[in-house]
């Protein structure tokens, strides 16, 4: 018996992943996009966004808290603030209300408005990036592959590379996926840094047959 999984069980495995773990990175990617901008940019970019703006997005997300009602406020946001980046996060928050709930044809529609709506090329990839697992949840494959391959910004380097392994595996292609997931191990440990997601990598690296390996499975 093979030690390797056959394509259509790690395609499997992966989707039951995504199932547990995928809703969950939407709302970690949103609440970690401080992190990714960098803090004193955010502190400068927050005081140009205008007070107003400010304080609306800071009403939707204490009554978004709550478990209020947020129609009104986010209908403000949209009408008096589009194209700001408070606009942006409000459609990433929706993105991931929408997601939670299973809507990922909703939560597609609020990502794609907030990559159209971003002026900063960093919240722009931080949406295709949601975008692309969104697409992968819906089984939109090469759509997917062709949003990650939109991405630019630094720091979306090890997410982006893991995601195409998993859409690759979907797909039939070990060779392609494997190297995917070489790529982002290479992006998790430039530069002597680990960045997390390394041991996931690994993980799915040694799970995806050799194309000898692979061939050898199909003929047993």
């Amino acid at each position: 018996m093979s030690d390797f999984l056959t394509d259509e069980e790690q395609a499997e495995r992966l989707k039951k992943w995504w199932d547990a773990n995928g809703v969950s990175l939407i709302v970690t990617l949103v609440l970690a996009v401080g992190a990714v901008i960098g803090w004193r940019y955010y502190q400068s970019w927050s005081a140009d966004q205008g007070e107003e703006a400010s304080d609306a997005f800071r009403g939707y997300l204490e009554a978004r808290s709550a478990g209020e009602p947020v129609e009104a406020l986010l209908g403000t946001i949209d009408e008096e603030h589009d194209g700001t980046a408070y606009h942006v996060f409000a459609l990433l928050y929706r993105a991931s209300d929408e997601a939670n709930e299973e809507n990922f044809e909703a939560a597609l529609a609020h990502l794609e408005a907030a990559i159209d709506a971003a002026d900063l090329p960093v919240l722009a990839d931080l949406a295709r990036l949601n975008a692309a697992r969104v697409l992968f949840q819906l089984d939109r494959l090469d759509d997917c592959l062709a949003t990650l391959a939109r991405i630019r910004s630094s720091g979306f380097e090890v997410a982006a590379a893991e995601l195409s392994g998993d859409v690759l595996v979907a797909k039939g292609d070990p060779a392609g996926a494997r190297d995917a997931y070489r790529a982002g191990i290479e992006a998790a440990t430039e530069g002597g840094r680990v960045a997390p997601g390394l041991g996931i990598l690994e993980l799915k690296l040694a799970s995806v047959p050799t194309v000898g390996a692979a061939a050898e499975e199909g003929s047993s």
